[in-house]
């Protein structure tokens, strides 16, 4: 099967290049614009499918996961989603530590320091989270889940699942 998918593919390139090459030789030997709407024509679908192998690739980089995390609330909108947004976050810095802030009553954040340990070197990249002092909200292992360009992680907590989206 792999061999038709080749072959299909070898096809349609030659198809491509050879059609590009007429039309581009009878533009420059007649200057007539219709050759180069043809030419446009021939490149929608390889120029389309390009765009789309390249908007597909997006690894999980150490740089993409460093950042500041908070609650995504859109997964279970409402009064309990919100104030967690409002009174959850954590950090990944660049030195591998995690720092989670808890907005307390007063208004004051109080601040969880942990260790990031990467168990992975390529992407995507997987780390567990070594706290100083267990958190009830602050799971080990998040879970990593990721989308075109964009990915999330959950927190299986206290509450249930926290689900994290990076915003800085």
């Amino acid at each position: 099967m792999p061999f038709i998918g080749f072959l299909f593919f070898l096809l349609f390139v030659t198809f491509v290049g050879v059609s590009s090459l007429i039309n581009v030789w009878k533009y420059v030997k007649t200057m007539e614009v219709i050759y180069l709407k043809k030419l446009g024509i021939i490149w929608v679908l390889p120029s389309i499918l390009v765009g789309l192998a390249l908007y597909a690739h997006f690894p999980i980089t150490k740089e993409h996961v460093v950042g500041l995390y908070e609650i995504d609330s859109s997964f279970y909108p409402g009064r309990n989603s919100d104030w967690q947004k409002e009174h959850f976050t954590f950090e990944i810095t660049q030195d591998d530590e995690f720092l989670f802030n808890e907005k307390l009553e007063d208004g004051s954040v109080k601040t969880i320091q942990g260790t990031i340990e990467w168990y992975r070197d390529s992407p995507p990249m997987l780390f567990r989270i070594i706290m100083e002092q267990e958190h009830p909200l602050v799971d080990q292992y998040p879970a990593l889940y990721k989308g075109n360009r964009t990915f999330y992680y959950v927190f299986e907590s206290k509450f249930g699942n926290m689900f994290y989206r990076k915003v800085q």
